[in-house]
């Protein structure tokens, strides 16, 4: 506290010092005088008192030194600054100070107040009493019972206990039996009544007068059997993180509960009986996985319901202000197309050429309002959708040469465009599209077939939004809840089987001859049955916000959006033998209420577009570029084989005659395996431990010489394959 100067607080004690007594020595007054602190508390520091050193006459005077004296001196002290210093004429100084009993009884002790030029102090007697300690609980034990326990011995450990403290519950006027044990703990009993409910109960402690006083409220758990677990912090963990601690925030933890990851005990501290901390092992957060989580309270207590905790796949996500209507995967050139609507500004009307990795970006201008792109199995064309010009339009890759325009009809309803479009595997001249209208929102449409800008036919007694080539002669295409099967011949498509209310979602995906739709279901149509569901959590009547890229391969399905497995956006995947989820990407950072395209990219990447607000959205779409190894099985722990190249099919390559694929035969292959033509890396597929398919581009083959083929494994182990020659003719 600051020392004060003040006139008014002279006045005043002159005026007080005819009725209260004072003492003066020279023109120093000292107020009050004697000075009584009252009773105070054993060990327990009182409230300042206020004391004024006060110049009566006008000379200023020099107060050189202030102490205390006496055999309770320890007992009393000063509260911030003394005023010790100059007073002026017809003023005073304000001070303080305080009492904390050492001793109980009378206490006594002398304030010296020295002024330059009296030849001894002032003198003020300090008078207090020190009563019995205030008393203070630290610590209950055991801080929690269970409801419905008999009466319950409780030790209470804290300060400042008498033989004559006693402990009442819940503010009742009737003290419960109460045993000191010692000035830090006593012993009460906690009758059978007061444990009836669930809650929190009140333990306060009473020291009698003089002094003492009622302690601050001790809270005693009151809790049920049954643990439950409400939230958890950290929500989810990075796969690969070190030793971690999470927070388990719930109700009626016991003392002395556990956690449980997937029924095996975590060391755990309990902090209350809504509250624990658990330490999870690096070796627990080593690989992403999906963990029952629970608490265990002490018998006989019981378990909690299990909820679900995700240590989640490392990813690197890369997230491009880019408004795309559609997206493909060249495998060949190892890029991301994605057409550009007109007000995107300068780079609108275009297809952005996207680098996966960097996220670098070129440009090229396709036309008006390019939506839906198809490319051709070879990687030769990219076939473009334009709404601007009712048209579909072909460009020769890689330097994007406009090629031939296909005209679409115009209906009642206005002009029509490409409202899905896919192109042949094997005839990169043949492609398949649904019209629609260029409203927003559009409805399905008729499926039409060309050979370059050929009309072969058109199957106008179906409707279909999605179109998938399964090979060359077998199309698929789908429409809220019903697949269909179209036999495609060089003549157009002829209307197979359809299937209605086996699969549902607002698109499907086709692998290794089976369609999975975006509700979870796999559908075989050899057998048109379904082959299992997993559980993404998708409503009725196909309003599943969930897109669906599958791999047979490695036995993968990715679920893209928000399922029951991960409480944000992400994505889920899914062991397709068990139709079980595996763990979940966290892309909680990505705001989407609806999706587009959903596409994999090389050996170890997803991409996707990312709508804000559904159907004709206010705010622009975003494409999400997301790589993890790991989700997609390219890296591992395990020691990898290392490759051997037995065969390549096809064997020899013309030089000039373009991109082509080469069928790579051997043992040893895993999911990371990765392919170099001449040391280039290439973009390869894994088919299974014997077979990889790689695409080489026709730039690798421009003119004749012999390539070397390599197949090189991820560590650990792993390692290079001995070269396999390929004659470029």
């Amino acid at each position: 506290m600051t020392r004060k100067l003040s006139l008014a607080a002279l006045s005043a004690c002159l005026i007080l010092s005819c009725t209260l007594v004072a003492h003066a020595q020279g023109s120093i007054v000292v107020y009050p005088n004697p000075a009584n602190f009252g009773t105070g508390d054993l060990n327990l520091t009182g409230y300042p008192l206020t004391f004024y050193i006060s110049n009566t006459g006008t000379t200023a005077l020099q107060v050189t030194d202030m102490t205390i004296s006496g055999t309770n001196a320890s007992s009393f002290a000063f509260d911030g600054a003394t005023c010790v210093g100059t007073i002026s004429g017809s003023q005073s100084c304000q001070m303080y100070m305080t009492m904390t009993p050492l001793a109980k009884g009378t206490l006594a002790a002398t304030l010296n107040v020295s002024v330059s030029g009296l030849t001894s102090a002032i003198t003020v007697p300090l008078q207090g009493f020190g009563g019995n300690p205030y008393p203070n609980i630290t610590a209950l034990s055991p801080p929690t019972v269970y409801q419905g326990s008999a009466a319950t011995k409780l030790t209470i450990t804290g300060t400042g206990f008498l033989t004559s403290s006693v402990a009442y519950v819940n503010q009742s006027p009737i003290p419960i039996p109460t045993t000191y044990v010692s000035g830090a703990q006593l012993t009460a009993q906690v009758p059978a009544s007061d444990l009836s409910g669930t809650g929190a109960d009140e333990i306060a402690v009473v020291n009698p007068a003089p002094g003492g006083g009622v302690s601050a409220e001790f809270y005693f758990q009151i809790v049920s059997l049954a643990p439950i677990i409400n939230t958890v912090e950290p929500a989810s963990i990075v796969a690969g993180t070190a030793s971690t601690p999470i927070v388990i925030q719930g109700s009626s933890f016991a003392n002395g509960a556990t956690v449980l990851w997937n029924g095996i005990a975590l060391p755990t501290t309990y902090t209350n009986s809504g509250q624990l901390q658990a330490q999870v092992s690096t070796t627990d957060l080593a690989t992403a996985t999906i963990v029952q989580l629970s608490v265990s309270n002490p018998s006989p207590g019981g378990d909690s319901d299990s909820i679900l905790f995700n240590v989640t796949y490392p990813a690197t996500v890369l997230t491009l202000d880019l408004p795309a209507n559609d997206l493909v995967w060249d495998p060949f050139a190892q890029v991301i197309y994605a057409s550009l609507p007109s007000s995107y500004g300068v780079n609108g009307n275009t297809i952005a050429v996207i680098n996966p990795t960097t996220g670098a970006t070129a440009y090229h201008y396709a036309g008006s309002e390019p939506t839906k792109l198809a490319l051709s199995g070879n990687g030769t064309y990219l076939y473009v959708g334009l709404d601007g010009d009712s048209s579909v339009k072909r460009f020769i890759l890689p330097a994007f040469t406009p090629d031939i325009s296909v005209n679409l009809e115009t209906s009642t309803s206005g002009p029509l465009v490409a409202g899905s479009l896919a192109v042949s595997p094997t005839d990169a001249h043949m492609f398949a599209l649904t019209t629609t209208t260029s409203a927003c929102c559009e409805q399905d449409g008729q499926l039409e077939f060309f050979t370059d800008t050929k009309l072969l036919n058109k199957l106008s007694n179906t409707e279909m939004n999605d179109l998938i080539f399964a090979n060359a002669t077998t199309l698929y295409g789908y429409s809220s809840g019903e697949v269909s099967q179209v036999a495609v011949s060089s003549t157009g498509g002829t209307l197979g089987t359809q299937w209605s209310g086996l699969v549902e979602g607002s698109q499907i995906a086709y692998d290794a001859g089976l369609i999975y739709g975006g509700s979870g279901q796999v559908f075989d149509p050899a057998t048109g049955e379904l082959t299992g569901t997993f559980d993404v959590g998708a409503g009725c009547c196909n309003d599943s916000n969930i897109l669906v890229s599958p791999d047979a391969a490695i036995n993968r399905a990715f679920a893209l959006g928000v399922t029951p497995f991960f409480s944000g956006f992400g994505i889920t995947s899914y062991n397709l033998s068990e139709f079980v989820p595996v763990a979940v990407t966290n892309l909680e950072q990505i705001t989407s209420n609806s999706l587009l395209t959903f596409i994999p990219w090389g050996s170890d990447g997803l991409a996707f577009i990312a709508q804000p607000n559904g159907c004709c959205p206010e705010n622009a779409p975003q494409v999400v570029v997301v790589t993890s190894p790991e989700m997609l099985l390219t890296t591992g722990k395990k020691n990898n084989p290392k490759p051997a190249i037995s065969s390549l099919t096809p064997a020899t390559a013309a030089h000039g005659s373009g991109n082509f694929k080469v069928l790579i035969q051997g043992s040893g292959f895993v999911p990371g395996s990765c392919v170099t033509w001449n040391g280039k890396q290439l973009s390869v597929a894994y088919l299974s431990t014997t077979n990889l398919r790689a695409y080489v581009p026709g730039s690798a083959i421009a003119s004749t010489g012999t390539a070397s083929v390599v197949v090189t494994n991820p560590p650990p182990a792993g390692g290079a394959s001995t070269p396999m020659p390929v004659p470029i003719d």
